[in-house]
């Protein structure tokens, strides 16, 4: 099975991935795994960060498909609508077609908190190290112009 954790930065979906990747003996494949990488070689935002994102996760989503199909893998994400870059629904798209390629259902939970909580968890320090996303104003942005969503997702909690 392949089970996707959705929500916005700061919601806790690597926390909780992390949790429900060891109580299934699965793999957790966190989306900064992926643009961590692209973030590191390229400046965020340029064709060339989005072609390397693209390539890691090509690489990635292939070694799955390698995986026994029984075999649960964890998948965190933003699936949203909105922003410049169609990116994130890109990620999805390539997300539905992984669990077409496996032959498998694809679980969808989006993970939400309070606007207030979620402005005080993104500023935490351990973000520091994972270079995820720690501005408020930013996250509020996001918030308010783009939409969560999974659409084509066979089952939801």
């Amino acid at each position: 099975m392949l089970i996707n954790l959705n929500g916005w930065p700061g919601a806790g979906k690597l926390t909780v991935g992390r949790i429900v990747a060891q109580k299934l003996n699965g793999s957790l494949l966190d989306n900064h795994t992926i643009l961590n990488v692209a973030s590191a070689v390229t400046k965020p935002g340029t064709p060339e960060y989005y072609e390397t994102a693209r390539a890691v996760r090509r690489i990635a989503f292939d070694r799955i498909l390698e995986l026994p199909a029984h075999f649960p893998v964890v998948l965190t994400n933003v699936v949203a609508r909105g922003g410049t870059s169609g990116f994130l629904e890109e990620n999805w798209q390539a997300i539905l077609e992984l669990a077409e390629r496996r032959n498998c259902d694809l679980y969808s939970a989006t993970l939400l908190c309070s606007p207030k909580e979620n402005a005080r968890r993104i500023v935490s320090q351990e973000r520091i190290l994972e270079k995820k996303m720690r501005d408020p104003t930013a996250l509020a942005d996001v918030v308010r112009t783009r939409v969560l969503f999974d659409d084509g997702a066979k089952r939801r909690p």
